[in-house]
């Protein structure tokens, strides 16, 4: 587990822009789950899976720090799905290990298809089942965000 503090605090607010933007290029370009749609994604995706707050450090989001590590990890998997590649081997031993050590538990329908991924090795790029997999993560996680945010108004009546 990762703990946030006032010194340590910027990494984890970098960390969200990625996340921000690769939030934005899944619903502008792909209405859901893309190739590449993590390209901005430059933090370590397992660092701060479980992060917590130290509760003296600068407010950051950690519902969203958390959920985008998780959401990232599973683009890792959806780019390695349409570029055809296996789905588990040394590639991907970080992120079985992360789901072996229970961090992917706080998103277990993340985790449910991760877990399948990598169960699989390889699904052909004309199999759907990733895709169907992936769209209600989208929605619950990256829609639900940005509804969120746009009911958001303090002057509203």
């Amino acid at each position: 587990m990762h703990v946030l503090t006032k010194d340590n605090y910027g990494e984890a607010t970098e960390a969200i822009r990625d996340i921000l933007m690769m939030y934005v290029d899944m619903a502008d370009a792909y209405a859901g789950f893309g190739h590449s749609s993590d390209v901005y994604v430059r933090f370590d995706r397992v660092k701060f899976l479980d992060a917590q707050d130290d509760g003296k450090a600068v407010y950051v989001d950690l519902e969203l720090l958390r959920a985008g590590s998780a959401i990232a990890i599973l683009c890792f998997f959806y780019n390695l799905w349409c570029e055809e590649h296996s789905l588990s081997g040394s590639h991907t031993e970080r992120y079985e290990a992360a789901i072996m050590q229970g961090r992917l538990s706080s998103f277990p329908d993340i985790e449910s298809v991760v877990r399948e991924a990598i169960s699989r090795k390889y699904i052909p790029l004309d199999d759907n089942w990733f895709e169907e997999a992936v769209a209600p993560i989208y929605r619950n996680h990256v829609l639900r965000y940005f509804k969120s945010l746009a009911q958001r108004d303090r002057t509203a009546t």
